[in-house]
């Protein structure tokens, strides 16, 4: 069942893609120009900067605070499966 979830979620990010990189073609957007721009890449590396701040926060919290409490449990279940 999760199963069908994921590839229907999936698929509706696959039509909302096409659907914005339409509706920006009617707007007379050009991505490309947009990408390869100056201001454009400046841009994008703006936000990859942030993502990885983002991801960095995510795992500097799991390793303080999460993996403690997970380590027991994960022992536990390869144990299991490596018997």
């Amino acid at each position: 069942m999760s199963k069908i979830n994921r590839q229907s979620g999936l698929v509706k990010l696959i039509i909302l893609i096409v659907v914005a990189v339409l509706i920006l073609s009617y707007l007379g957007v050009n991505i490309q120009k947009i990408a390869e721009s100056e201001t454009g890449q400046a841009n994008f590396a703006y936000l990859w900067q942030i993502m990885q701040k983002i991801g960095d926060w995510f795992v500097n919290l799991y390793q303080k605070h999460l993996a403690g409490y997970l380590e027991g449990p994960w022992v536990n279940i390869k144990e299991t499966f490596t018997k």
